[in-house]
């Protein structure tokens, strides 16, 4: 094997170890899996985009590079199945028929180390030499696969080039590479290229016109709606919260009016001069237009793509302060901890912060330490080798915290931890490695840790419950998310809900009484129960208008707690002077600011200015 970096030793060494683990013998004749012909035709037709634009807007420009290597270009989609080829060499004749064939499998498990199914495990650009390849009937092929992403930053399919073992890795990695970029170029510009601005960029003039320029693309606001990841390269930040406008250091307006051939130089976010040229769309369009499908994560639970941190931002003064402050942390690595009561929304929050920085692309892992069996919590978050502990899976596990490698993890309920996992994870955050239970081998970990919890962790310190120095590891930053009862966008995060209940395509609207009802209750669970209430709801409505028969008879219970509360309130006590009266009154009603409003004849804004004084509400 010929001399390379460390990192690309272990991670084919690593690959190796996958394949055994999965039962794989490299003499082994590689597995025919092929997917079912419904399921084929489902992935077929979601990545028809795709498809279409490598055949007809990328290849043509490498054909002839193609043809005198002696190539073979493979398109699967995100799972590895094999959707088109291009390519027709000699060493094909080598390796089972069925492996080029349309729905055949490329996996790992299934097929070995190989480029494919490597990148789609590490999620990044693989090159495979000849003897690198697990099984022996593989090893007659160099080959580089690249990971696609769409305009969302989701991976959609791997780009892969093989060819015979003469021409050098370097020369198909860097075919791959800009193949690869072109692609993803082409499947934003399908996107939003016929409706929005384009913002073409690169370190020079004359190379404008290349794949590998910076691409943005924003709307009549300014926004960035997408774009591709050599833009993120050449101007050396997440895009996430910025506008045009800071991109180019000149006004929105003068963007849209400069002519489609000239050519800007701007330093608006570097401290270098860049290049640009602004292509202005055929039908100018406030909207996304519809009918571009993509292929999506299959662990996604809706088609929807995950919001961003400022999607959050829809009215309430705390919601705003707490994504200002988690946007003001974004990329820094610095560990977020979350406070919240149950059903506040604290994992909603965590994916729209991993959505919006730099580690999108990868996985977030989320997992609950209050509702893993305290025994099993150490194999699960840290792993195990096989035969490390009696009922071990035979295979051993990767265990949760690797599964986040270059991603996020979203440790819920942190303090539910056991006490002898705190200290084992605190190694791990010290030393950035993990090491598997029954094995004496550690390895290397790189991810953002994001905490959340419903309790004090000070008092569970001081109950020796917690420990301080992984309480001091984990509090970079603390975040307060409000209560659903406390928030003051209650209309806007209905509509949101809605948006969640109906997968995008809502009809049914909420009725003025609804409204008004859910501006009264107390919402014991948070925005989990609002979700229920709405998804029940939508339901009974039949997709009209929500009407209150069509609330589920819990929410009325709660309603009727209140309304007792408050008519236990003596009249007289409304009477007192107002600092004694209205802490009373105000957690009597459940801290609803709208009953304590009523039930002391004053407004809203007076409530919330005479708690300021008590200090008994603070806003952003």
């Amino acid at each position: 094997m010929d001399n390379r970096l460390q990192s690309d030793d272990r991670l084919v060494c690593e690959s190796w170890q996958r394949c055994r683990d999965y039962g794989l013998d490299s003499h082994q004749t590689p597995e025919l899996t092929l997917a079912s012909p419904l399921h084929w035709q489902q992935k077929r037709q979601l990545a028809e985009v795709m498809v279409s634009v490598t055949r007809e807007k990328v290849l043509p420009g490498f054909q002839s590079m193609l043809a005198n290597s002696s190539s073979l270009v493979i398109l699967t989609d995100h799972e590895g199945y094999l959707l088109e080829r291009w390519g027709n060499p000699s060493f094909m004749q080598q390796m089972a028929p069925a492996l080029f064939e349309p729905g055949a499998c490329w996996q790992e498990k299934v097929i070995g180390t190989n480029a494919i199914g490597t990148a789609l495990h590490t999620q990044q650009i693989t090159d495979i030499r000849r003897d690198e390849h697990f099984l022996l009937q593989n090893r007659f092929m160099n080959a580089s696969a690249s990971p696609i992403v769409d305009p969302h930053r989701q991976i959609v399919g791997v780009l892969n080039v093989s060819s015979d073992a003469y021409l050098p890795t370097t020369q198909v990695h860097g075919m791959v590479k800009v193949m690869s970029q072109a692609i993803e170029n082409q499947l934003i510009l399908a996107a939003y290229g016929q409706h929005f601005w384009q913002f073409v960029f690169n370190t020079s003039p004359d190379n404008l016109g290349s794949q590998w320029a910076g691409l943005l693309v924003f709307d009549f606001q300014g926004q960035i709606v997408s774009a591709n990841r050599r833009a993120d390269l050449l101007l050396g930040k997440p895009l996430a919260g910025i506008t045009i406008d800071m991109v180019a250091g000149m006004s929105l307006q003068a963007l849209m009016a400069t002519q489609q051939d000239a050519t800007l130089t701007f330093s608006g976010l570097t401290s270098f001069p860049l290049f640009a040229r602004i292509n202005a769309p055929a039908e100018p369009s406030v909207t996304a237009p519809s009918g571009i499908v993509f292929p999506r994560h299959a662990a996604r639970e809706t088609p929807q793509c995950e919001p961003s941190l400022t999607d959050l931002d829809t009215g309430d003064k705390q919601m705003a302060k707490a994504v200002h402050q988690a946007m003001s942390v974004l990329n820094s690595d610095i560990p977020l901890l979350i406070h919240g009561e149950t059903g506040v929304g604290k994992e909603r929050f965590v994916r729209a912060f991993h959505a919006s920085s730099h580690r999108a692309a990868f996985e977030m892992v989320a997992v609950n330490c209050a509702a893993i069996p305290s025994e099993l919590v150490e194999s699960e978050l840290f792993g195990y080798v096989k035969g490390a502990f009696t009922g071990a899976n035979p295979k051993g596990s990767m265990g949760l915290i690797r599964c986040a490698d270059k991603g996020t993890l979203f440790l819920d309920e942190i303090g539910d931890m056991p006490l002898p996992t705190q200290a084992r994870l605190l190694r791990v955050l010290q030393e950035k490695r993990v090491t598997p239970l029954g094995s004496s081998e550690s390895y290397p970990v790189d991810f953002q840790l994001v905490c959340a919890t419903h309790q004090s962790l000070r008092d569970e310190i001081k109950a020796r419950q917690f420990r301080e120095d992984l309480y001091y590891r984990i509090n970079g930053l603390t975040v307060a998310l409000p209560a659903l009862r406390d928030r003051q966008d209650m209309a806007q995060l209905v509509l949101s809900v809605l948006d969640e209940v109906c997968d995008g395509d809502r009809h049914v609207t909420v009725s003025d009484e609804v409204m008004q009802l859910f501006d009264s209750h107390n919402w014991p669970g948070n925005i989990r129960q609002l979700h229920n209430v709405l998804r029940v709801a939508t339901v009974l409505a039949a997709g009209k208008v929500i009407e209150p028969q069509h609330l589920p008879d819990d929410f009325f219970w709660d309603l009727k707690g209140i309304a007792r509360i408050a008519d236990d309130i003596d009249d007289e006590l409304l009477e007192e002077d107002w600092q004694t009266a209205l802490p009373k009154v105000y957690m009597a009603l459940g801290r609803n600011v709208s009953k304590t409003a009523e039930a002391m004849s004053v407004s809203r804004n007076t409530v919330y200015k005479r708690l300021k004084q008590l200090g008994l509400w603070h806003d952003g």
